[in-house]
C-alpha cells in the first residue's frame, strides 16, 4: 500500500528543514523516527542521503584514533609506546562520515603524554568534530646514571648505562645518546638510574682561574696570537676575562677549547 503523496512531500520538508536547522543529534533523532518505515525509506535516503548512512559508533571512533596515534608515533628501535584512549560522553551522536575522517594529535612535545585529539568529518551532509582525550606512553633506551654521580664531577663512558624510560614523564628535554653526555660536566648530584636531563648537564670546564691560556685575535683576516691569565673559571663558549701578558691589559674573551681564548 502506497501512502498518499502529501504525506511523503510533508516528510520530506521536514527531513530537509532538519538538515538546515537541527544539530547532528537531532537530525539522527527525525531520521530513527521516520526512516525505519519501510514504506518511505526510499524517499529519505533519496531526499536526504547522509540520514541513511548511519551512526559511527564510539568504539568504531576509538579504534581508528587508536590506529592513527600508532601510525603517528610510529615506534622505533629499542622503544615502546603505550597507547590509551578516553571514552566519550554516551549521549554523544556522530553521523557516519562518508569521506575519511581526519585526525590530527595536539602533542607540543612529541613525546605523548596526556594529549588531545581532533577528529572531524567536513563533508556537505555531515559535518562534526569532537576532541578525544587519549594518553600516550613513549617508553626509550636512552643513557642513564650507573652509579650516583657527584656535583661538578666530569662524566666519562664509566658513568653511564641504557635503560627503557618513559621520556613521555621527562619535561625538560633530555640526552637522547651517550655522545651528549660524556665530557659534559653533572649541575647537580644524579642519582644512580636516572636520566641525563638537560638542564643538569654543562660543558666542561676548558680553562681554570690563573691557568695561562693562548689569546687569539683577528685583525680583518689575520690572526694574533698572544699569551694570558685567566681571571676566572670558564666552560666552551663561555665570556671569561683574561690579562694579557704582554700589555697587561683584561680583555673579554669567548672561550674556544681547552686554554684557548678568543677574544671579543
Amino acid at each position: 500500500m502506497e501512502l498518499p503523496s502529501f504525506y511523503r512531500t510533508f516528510v520530506k520538508n521536514i527531513l530537509r528543514q532538519s538538515a538546515t536547522y537541527l544539530l547532528p543529534a537531532q537530525k539522527h533523532f527525525i531520521s530513527s523516527k521516520f526512516c525505519p518505515l519501510a514504506l518511505i525509506a526510499a524517499a529519505c535516503s533519496a531526499s536526504y542521503p547522509a540520514l541513511a548512512t548511519g551512526i559511527y559508533s564510539h568504539l568504531q571512533l576509538k579504534q581508528d584514533t587508536t590506529s592513527f596515534l600508532a601510525s603517528e608515533y610510529q615506534q622505533a628501535p629499542h622503544e615502546r609506546i603505550d597507547i590509551s584512549v578516553g571514552n566519550l560522553d554516551n549521549r554523544l551522536r556522530l553521523g557516519q562520515c562518508p569521506a575519511p575522517v581526519g585526525f590530527t594529535a595536539q602533542d607540543q612535545t612529541g613525546l605523548g603524554g596526556n594529549i588531545t585529539v581532533k577528529a572531524q568529518c567536513a563533508t556537505e551532509h555531515i559535518n562534526w568534530a569532537v576532541h578525544i582525550p587519549a594518553q600516550v606512553v613513549i617508553y626509550r633506551e636512552i643513557p642513564v646514571a650507573l652509579r650516583d654521580i657527584a656535583r661538578g664531577e666530569s662524566i666519562t663512558a664509566a658513568h653511564l648505562t641504557t635503560s627503557l624510560v618513559n621520556v613521555s614523564n621527562i619535561r625538560q628535554g633530555f640526552a637522547a645518546d651517550s655522545g651528549a653526555v660524556i665530557g659534559r660536566e653533572a649541575k647537580r648530584n644524579i642519582g644512580k638510574g636516572e636520566p641525563f636531563r638537560n638542564t643538569v648537564l654543562d660543558a666542561p670546564t676548558a680553562i681554570k682561574r690563573g691557568e695561562v691560556v693562548k689569546l687569539e685575535s683577528l685583525v680583518g683576516s689575520i690572526k694574533v696570537s698572544s699569551n694570558g691569565t685567566a681571571m676566572g673559571d670558564g666552560r666552551l663558549g663561555q665570556k671569561i676575562r683574561v690579562r694579557n701578558d704582554s700589555s697587561d691589559r683584561i680583555v673579554t674573551g669567548v672561550v674556544r677549547g681547552q686554554g684557548l681564548v678568543q677574544t671579543l
